[in-house]
């Protein structure tokens, strides 16, 4: 393996001499999804090959001087390639007269242009050229092997996908439940789960795709022993027929244990904003979330998954949350429970308060339901023993409270509310109550010269310091775009009256708490989220303005703000609900995330790239804070 990693490198080093990237003295971005470490010896001595034939080819370059005219390769294919074409991605000064292999072409105001370009088997010349207003010519070269190869999957030698198969963790369960596992594997072939200790295997169910199969098996833990750490593998045996008839044991296996009820343990909250979620599902901010709970809550464990216990809420719901966020308890394992005897509610300063009795540490999650017009305040392990409810009088954002006790040991309090339009509300534990505070409105006149007066505003500029963020076709840097877009939407808010506060005014780090802890501590009443998209493969394919939304009382500022910002010209990529970014996962104030636009594609990154485009977005976002003020004191 070292040996084929020294000729790759040698080869990498002689082939780089052929592909000089301008005057930056950088080489070329290959594609990611192409690179290949060779595998065998077969591989290593085509990648020798292929750097010895490619060193004996002249490539040009004549871009290198500090005031000659320049062209450079910023996407490129592997210099040996086994795909067919390959999207060339070029930049150069803007304006010029740009082409690749003789293929003229649009260059946007960013510099860049590009071209899918389809190859021959062999040696292939890639040729970017550049030619100034003033008749300057800058040429740059690129040499690269294309070998047709079928680069599907084969059967054998016997393979396993290690990183699809489920459970993805070691796990402990409650007796009577069943262990689901899939992996993908060798097409076509026959395959067992072995279960250990004992002699006994399950045959997997087996689904055909095209270069691949998905094996599927269901593992009833009735008959394990508490207590007993059981053991499950994967064998793959070539099916009846088949080249081959050595059976592939594959270094992988899961362990399951069983434990009982009462054998799994209490443990209590450690971390403030620790997330419990509905399941372990793998987006990239994270599975569906309840809560976030506090330091101090107990919660009764019936399982674990990897690194995280999955907590028992009621005989009917259930939730995750990390080993991390928690301590053991030892001693009891019985899960806290209660009596509720009473309820009220009432004005205060700043907004309507409910108190419910606290008398455990038991779980509660708040269900914001703004169709309804009420938030539904969810506790686990309490009963009610009374219908005592107290209204007092002087209440502007609710309505009244009721309850219902939805299980024995699930209390629900329905907080019905006057009006959807709220601006924000907030729940902890004070003492020996859990009181949820329901925000009252800033006091504002819309008609006035400066109709933001009495209006405070956040404004968090997404990523910063040594998180750029996404890095556009041209080198256009997120972190960059988001901070300009910020300050001028604050300045424009500042000048119609408002207050604002930049969460990240500056180009430094920040971790995403304390971004939303600065916007919730500085008591503004909105908090608008800025960023920029990336995704979608070629250059001009995903693209448009966003908005999202994690709580759904807030969707109407993001369709408000989404809806102005199409005035730009920018297509429609959507107004994203139920969006589990942590800034905006904010309950206390309207929040939502602005998507500017796409900086994967050609024509949004040009656009996102001039200044005057982004004041026009600034305004644009201006504007539509101005219309959901008007919708909701309407």
């Amino acid at each position: 393996m070292i040996k084929n990693l020294f000729i790759i490198a040698l080869a990498t080093a002689v082939i780089a001499g052929c592909s000089t990237t301008g005057r930056t003295g950088k080489t070329a971005v290959a594609d990611p999804a192409s690179a290949k470490v060779a595998a065998t010896d077969e591989e290593a001595a085509a990648t020798a090959a292929a750097a010895e034939k490619l060193a004996a080819i002249p490539c040009r370059c004549d871009s290198l001087g500090n005031n000659s005219a320049w062209v450079r390769f910023l996407r490129l294919p592997e210099p040996l390639t086994f795909q067919s074409q390959f999207d060339v991605l070029c930049k150069s000064e803007y304006p010029a007269a740009v082409s690749i292999n003789g293929q003229a072409l649009k260059q946007y105001k960013t510099g860049i242009f590009f071209s899918t370009v389809s190859f021959n088997e062999g040696v292939n010349m890639i040729t970017a050229e550049a030619v100034y207003p003033d008749g300057r010519r800058a040429v740059c070269e690129h040499a690269i092997i294309y070998e047709k190869r079928d680069m599907s999957r084969q059967p054998f030698p016997l393979w396993i996908e290690k990183r699809s198969f489920e459970p993805s963790s070691d796990i402990e369960l409650l007796p009577g439940e069943v262990v689901k596992v899939s992996f993908r594997a060798s097409k076509g072939q026959v395959a067992w789960l072995d279960i250990k200790p004992g002699r006994k295997s399950i045959k997997c169910l087996r689904d055909d795709f095209a270069d691949y199969s998905l094996y599927r098996a269901e593992v009833p833990v009735r008959d394990f022993a508490a207590g007993v750490t059981h053991f499950l593998s994967v064998r793959l045996v070539p099916e009846a027929g088949g080249a081959t008839g050595v059976v592939y044991r594959p270094d992988l296996s899961r362990t399951v244990t069983v434990r009982n009820p009462e054998d799994f343990p209490l443990v209590r909250v450690k971390n403030d904003y620790s997330r419990l979620v509905y399941n372990l599902g793998a987006p990239r901010l994270g599975g569906p979330i309840r809560a976030e709970l506090g330091p101090g809550v107990v919660l009764k464990t019936s399982g674990r998954i990897g690194a995280s216990y999955r907590i028992r809420l009621s005989n009917t719901e259930s939730g995750f949350i990390s080993v991390d966020d928690v301590d053991f308890l030892s001693g009891g394992k019985m899960q806290p429970v209660y009596n509720v005897t009473s309820m009220s509610c009432g004005p205060a300063a700043g907004g309507d308060v409910v108190t419910i009795p606290y008398l455990e540490p038991v779980p509660y999650v708040v269900y914001p339901d703004p169709d309804r017009k009420r938030l539904v305040i969810t506790m686990f392990g309490v009963e009610s023993a009374s219908t005592w409810v107290t209204h007092r009088r002087g209440c502007r954002m609710i309505d009244k409270l009721t309850w219902e006790q939805t299980t024995p040991e699930t209390f629900r309090v329905y907080v019905n509310l006057n009006t959807s339009n709220i601006w924000g509300y907030d729940i902890r534990p004070v003492g020996r109550n859990l009181v949820l505070s329901v925000r009252y409105p800033p006091v504002l006149d819309l008609s006035a010269e400066k109709p933001f007066t009495g209006l405070k505003i956040a404004i968090e500029a997404g990523h910063g310091g040594s998180n750029s963020g996404a890095i556009g076709l041209s080198g256009l840097v997120e972190k960059e775009i988001n901070l300009d877009l910020s300050l001028r939407l604050g300045e424009l808010c500042a000048s119609m009256g408002a207050e604002v506060v930049q969460v990240r005014d500056s180009d430094r780090d920040m971790a995403l708490l304390a971004k939303r802890d600065t916007a919730i501590r500085s008591g503004a009443h909105m908090l608008i989220s800025i960023h920029a998209n990336a995704g979608g493969s070629g250059y001009l394919s995903v693209s448009g303005t966003s908005t999202y939304w994690h709580n759904p009382f807030w969707a109407p500022l993001a369709q408000a703000i989404y809806e102005r910002l199409l005035e730009t010209g920018l297509g429609e990529f959507g107004v994203v609900g139920s969006f589990n970014y942590t800034v905006t996962r904010a309950s206390q104030m309207p929040a939502v995330l602005v998507e500017q636009a796409f900086m994967t594609h050609a024509e949004d990154e040009e656009r996102l790239a001039d200044p005057e485009f982004r004041q026009l977005e600034a305004e644009k976002i201006c504007q539509g804070i101005i219309d959901y003020l008007k919708e909701i004191k309407e």
